[in-house]
């Protein structure tokens, strides 16, 4: 930015009122006001002749001829600044000289500088950035689109982000996604599951530690996961996972902005940005006094919830098109399409696994297959996992309450025929009290008969 402002005649940033809040050195040189003398005062005061007027009344931006100073004529473009809730905050505007052919020149290195700029942000988020955008979350269904409603929403923010939803609904797409549309999007987008850390290790790999801090450690000392991700975004995917012993000291990053290294006796500033994600409703483990009431309501500032499959289950259309179109490039295959019997069989299923168990049904179906379109057939690992599932299911519950009460019920009747309806003797016969066998002939409705 500084090689972009040095290479412009001139240039000054307004701010709502038109007051001037900063003047480059070209635009001192070109107007002889040392900046010294108009920073703090409106831009009519020093310009009277200034368009700036016109951008404030309508917003957009202009380019006009300026009166010229010291005999040197030039042109100023002058263009709107929005704050994050799309209000007019001020005005930046630079000066070319020289008439124009500078004007043409001039435009010809903004569109230069612009694309390396673009390149190198591009560069920078592939690099060290988010992986996936909004159109990595597929689906057409009002759940979907009232989440990337809800994505746009967040993205405008800095406040931090409560994801919750089950295991495989799409949480750290949306996460991506968050970072991708946000002001942060060229900085690091730093990913850390909060269950894969060892307790023991958990403060120098968040915080980082000063040279020396203990034995082993580096010289160097070592950066923590909240100072790289300083200026960007910090995933923390489940959260529900976080130790006790570490929740007040993620509490104080997001009060105060600042991380205490280990070993070092110095706090250090980091402006980050928290997104957190937890397959178990944290309300549920507050109650229980697994996790910090307090961090839980830093945490749920903004909060989106991954709706599951099986709730939207209209897109799985789409993610079966949009998995085969892109397991076929990652896989060298060549699939076209899903016959309608397959299909309707997958629109069938409730998927408890969400869209992770669908692309891990239809990657093995693709490697199945001997055709160009996958049939039911191809999906025999899923439909024995379904079997196996249902089996568990009615062991499960024959196991149960139904089982025994069938058996009661039958016992009773078997008693009560035996006695010839004489509930004294039945209940004698039976070994109960003659209450507890009046109470399980209302409960299973037995007559007198």
């Amino acid at each position: 930015m500084q090689e972009f402002i040095n290479q412009l005649d001139g240039m000054a940033v307004l701010d709502k009122e038109g007051y001037y809040t900063y003047v480059s050195p070209g635009w001192e040189r070109y107007t002889g006001f040392h900046a010294s003398e108009v920073l703090g005062r409106k831009v009519w005061e020093i310009i009277p002749e200034s368009h700036a007027t016109e951008v404030f009344q309508t917003g957009k931006a202009v380019t006009r001829g300026l009166v010229s100073f010291n005999g040197i004529p030039a042109f100023t473009t002058y263009f709107p600044r929005f704050d994050q809730n799309g209000e007019l905050c001020g005005i930046m505007l630079y000066i070319v000289i020289q008439g124009k052919e500078s004007v043409a020149q001039f435009q010809t290195r903004i569109i230069a500088l612009s694309s390396q700029i673009e390149f190198y942000r591009k560069e920078l988020s592939m690099e060290r950035g988010a992986k996936y955008n909004l159109d990595n979350i597929i689906g057409e269904s009002k759940a979907i689109l009232d989440l990337k409603h809800k994505i746009l929403q967040a993205s405008r923010s800095s406040s931090t982000v409560l994801i919750e939803g089950e295991t495989g609904s799409g949480k750290e797409l949306i996460a991506h996604a968050i970072h991708t549309l946000s002001p942060r999007c060229s900085a690091n987008f730093v990913r850390v599951n909060c269950s894969a850390i060892p307790n023991e290790l958990m403060e120098s790999e968040f915080f980082g530690y000063a040279a020396g801090a203990f034995t082993g450690a580096s010289r160097k000392g070592k950066i923590g996961r909240f100072e790289l991700a300083d200026s960007g975004t910090l995933f923390l995917d489940e959260i529900n996972l976080l130790p006790m012993t570490m929740q007040p000291k993620f509490l104080r990053v997001l009060q105060e902005h600042e991380i205490d290294p280990v070993g070092s006796l110095k706090s250090q500033f980091v402006d980050v940005r928290v997104i957190a994600a937890s397959n178990i409703e944290l309300e549920q483990l507050v109650e229980k006094g697994s996790f910090r009431s307090d961090l839980y309501y830093r945490l749920n500032v903004i909060r989106i919830s991954a709706p599951p499959l099986r709730t939207r289950k209209e897109d799985i259309p789409l993610l079966v098109q949009n998995f085969i179109s892109r397991l076929n490039k990652q896989l060298g295959m060549m699939i076209g399409d899903i016959g309608s019997e397959a299909l309707n069989f997958l629109m069938a299923y409730d998927w408890p696994g969400n869209v992770r168990e669908l692309q891990n049904a239809v990657e093995s179906a693709m490697n199945q297959t001997d055709h160009t379109i996958l049939t039911i057939k191809d999906f025999s690992q899923l439909t024995e996992r379904i079997r196996m599932r249902e089996r568990k299911q009615a062991v499960t519950h024959y196991k149960l309450i139904p089982a025994k009460q069938a058996f009661e019920k039958s016992l009773i009747q078997d008693a009560l025929m035996a006695c010839e309806g004489n509930r004294k003797k039945a209940a004698e016969l039976l070994g109960i009290s003659r209450t507890m066998l009046y109470n399980k002939m209302a409960q299973y409705e037995i007559g007198d008969s």
